[in-house]
């Protein structure tokens, strides 16, 4: 035989052992799978932070909710007994926790009563029916542990000078059995009368109790001064405090002398807080026009400009083009009149869905109002009233969804003067970001950086917050962390790209 023939005859029987190898393998084998295999690398531009050219916006905005706890209106909402109490007071607060809500304001006292051990004030009747009645728990000290536990700072919200109606039960030794020339009955209750210094330096020790004896954040108050209808043209003395203002007036009109004795209290208050516990801060929520303010006496203006108040939390519970009090016109004076210390609006939760407001039939209202304010510097962020309203499903869902979608830090804010925490440095570990403990730091916030459509600024949105050095990122995404020391942040880690 020819070697050319040997070598076709081999070919052809290679060719045919090729084909049935092939055949049988494209049936029967399946060829081995890296299980390790290498990240795709994606070199876009657009989706990779640029230190030399790119910048970072970063903002931290208070996200509070009034708890309400007159009436039993948000809590304890009709339960009784501590153990069932207890845990609708801490559902409440998981709930809000879930909503991104990062500032409780927690009612307190409603009526010169407690809603905490006290030995000034009788435990209030809104927790067993009765006033002076141990609830066989401490529903403030309840509060503070488990919003601490979530991260949400949690404030005593206390109404300074309403003591009740006239026909109602007090628990003996109660302030106002005690010293009934401290009040004033005015149109069927009892207020306790601002132009006395006695009642001054009264509401002043209510709370000091509390701040010495609680691990609170801050201490609220909310519009209750003068009551409403006592600046009278008609009778001037309606409220009767006329032998009051001929020993103590030194020279004032009536109106004059009255705000004065408001603005006292603001002054004696925030001084005794801050001598007590440097790192509580001291806020007010008045009516969110100063006309109607003034009308009860109280003028914000005043506080912010001394530095009294913290922050101030006007109740601006109108909708946007309200003909006589617009929410963009008022965020907006408030916006330019903050004296350099932040504003926290006041926002109407309780008018969604109520046939009596229709410009709140939907959640349209609430996201404008939200947006006006994060237009504004001054303003940094919103306090919804009330809980109960905002924990409804379908504005739970919406909140949630649109308006606070991840976390946010409080704002700094009050006087004391925390160490700045040295900034984390961080690296990336099969996509999982790992940082050293920082200096001065008690917590950490992780941030994912979102490109403002096609231009150069970055938005930190926070992803996560509290005390862990590690945060499992996403592929394709920037990181930075902050660490964070009371309401004092850090500068910015390094900023990493997850592949």
């Amino acid at each position: 035989m020819k070697f050319s023939n040997i070598c076709s005859g081999f070919i052809k029987a290679l060719t045919l052992a090729s084909f049935i190898i092939v055949a049988s393998c494209s049936k029967d084998v399946v060829p081995p799978v890296d299980p390790n295999p290498d990240p795709p690398v994606n070199n876009d531009p657009s989706k990779i932070f640029n230190p030399a050219t790119d910048n970072i916006v970063v903002n931290h905005e208070l996200r509070a909710a009034w708890l309400t706890t007159a009436w039993g209106l948000d809590w304890p909402a009709g339960t009784t007994g501590a153990t069932a109490q207890k845990a609708a007071l801490v559902s409440m607060i998981d709930r809000l926790k879930d909503l991104n809500i990062n500032v409780i304001y927690f009612q307190v006292r409603c009526s010169s009563d407690a809603f905490y051990q006290s030995t000034i004030s009788p435990w209030s009747s809104y927790l067993t029916g009765t006033q002076g009645v141990d609830p066989g728990f401490d529903p403030l000290q309840t509060a503070i542990e488990e919003a601490h536990k979530r991260g949400i700072e949690l404030h005593a919200w206390m109404n300074p000078y309403r003591i009740g109606t006239t026909t109602q039960y007090y628990a003996p030794g109660h302030p106002a059995l005690l010293h009934p020339d401290w009040y004033v009955t005015f149109e069927g209750s009892r207020y306790w009368n601002p132009g006395m210094p006695e009642v001054r330096n009264h509401i002043k020790n209510v709370v000091k109790e509390v701040v010495d004896n609680y691990d609170i954040d801050g201490i609220h108050f909310d519009d209750y001064f003068y009551p409403s209808g006592a600046k009278s043209t008609s009778d001037p003395y309606k409220f009767n405090d006329k032998a009051q203002y001929d020993q103590y007036n030194a020279g004032m009109t009536l109106d004059k002398w009255r705000e004065f004795n408001i603005d006292e209290l603001v002054k004696g208050v925030s001084q005794s807080i801050k001598a007590s516990k440097d790192d509580v801060i001291f806020g007010i929520s008045p009516s969110g026009r100063i006309e109607n303010a003034l009308a009860l006496y109280a003028n914000p203006l005043t506080w912010l400009q001394n530095g009294w108040i913290d922050y101030l939390a006007p109740q601006i519970y109108w909708e946007i083009g309200h003909s006589t009090a617009d929410f963009d016109r008022l965020a907006r004076y408030w916006n330019t009149n903050s004296f350099s210390k932040p504003i926290f609006p006041g926002v109407a939760a309780y008018k969604f869905g109520d046939s009596q407001y229709p410009a709140y039939a939907s959640m349209t209202q609430f996201y404008n109002q939200v947006e006006l304010c994060r237009s504004l510097p001054n303003i940094k962020g919103v306090c919804w009233y009330r809980s109960q309203n905002i924990l409804g499903s379908s504005f739970a869902s919406y909140l949630l969804s649109t308006i606070y979608p991840s976390l946010s830090l409080v704002p700094e804010m009050g006087t004391k003067q925390y160490t700045v925490p040295g900034a984390p440095a961080i690296t990336n570990v099969s996509n999982t970001i790992n940082w050293s403990a920082a200096s001065n730091a008690t917590a950490y916030a992780v941030y994912e950086l979102k490109r403002r459509g096609t231009s150069g600024t970055w938005d930190a949105v926070a992803r996560q917050i509290g005390t862990q050095l590690t945060f499992n990122g996403s592929a394709q995404k920037n990181y930075i962390v902050i660490a964070v020391n009371g309401r004092k942040t850090s500068a910015l880690s390094n900023v990493l790209y997850i592949q």
